[in-house]
């Protein structure tokens, strides 16, 4: 009987989706704080069909986005972001390694491989960053982390990374971000888009048709490895 009660409290106080619009139109000021300016700003349907438990992508441009509203603590789904070099595994990412900065830390640069079947597998070196403004003034209840890409070898010092460089191409370009918004103690609001340009050898109508369902899949990723991954990153 008791997983009955919890499961009846759990529906009896999770917020509604114009529970959540209203929560997302609150932090407004927070967004207009956003290191990543241009980033698409899904609209209240999107938000709503996000909050029945789908999460929506789509494509704007070249830039890839999606919305979900995630059962998960935005403390503990912001360490999962953040501990990427155990993200293989749970994304298509196969090989990832901090070459510069601390694990975990704002602005440290993370080696990443991905391999592509029947297509140059591609590698690239991202700097990610916290908005710390933000986060401290939402009290940690908004936070937004966003990523650079780079491509000059000479970033790449793990020996592990530069092996895998040899048979792999480098990606054109990359950039993007997560921004998290707390609805509730167990809830979190996610919006995530990423412009990436995947190089040579990829034509860019695969690349459009590739780019939602990445930014869909990465999202259902990140929520899992939260859950179970046991992320080594900070809870804050």
């Amino acid at each position: 009987m008791l997983w009955l009660l919890l499961l009846l409290a759990s529906l009896t106080f999770a917020a509604s989706p114009d529970e959540v619009v209203a929560r997302v139109a609150a932090v407004e000021p927070y967004r207009q704080m956003r290191h990543e300016t241009r980033a698409p700003r899904p609209s209240d349907d999107d938000i709503r069909k996000a909050a029945q438990g789908t999460i929506v992508s789509g494509l704007s441009g070249s830039t890839g986005w999606g919305v979900a509203v995630l059962p998960v603590p935005i403390g503990q789904l912001w360490a999962g972001l953040n501990d990427e070099t155990r993200h293989p595994g749970y994304t298509a990412t196969g090989f990832s390694v901090i070459v510069s900065g601390r694990a975990c830390a704002s602005g440290r640069m993370v080696f990443q491989f991905l391999p592509i079947p029947m297509i140059s597998d591609r590698w690239w070196v991202s700097t990610l960053s916290h908005n710390t403004s933000v986060s401290r003034d939402s009290g940690g209840s908004v936070r937004e982390l966003y990523f650079r890409g780079h491509t000059d070898p000479a970033l790449v010092t793990s020996p592990a990374a530069r092996k895998l460089m040899v048979d792999a191409e480098p990606i054109g370009s990359t950039r993007g971000g997560w921004f998290l918004v707390a609805i509730d103690a167990y809830t979190t609001y996610v919006e995530y888009h990423s412009i990436t340009d995947p190089g040579a050898g990829v034509p860019t109508s695969l690349a459009n048709r590739l780019a939602a369902k990445g930014v869909r899949d990465t999202i259902a990723a990140m929520e899992k490895f939260a859950k179970e991954g046991r992320p080594v990153c900070p809870v804050y």
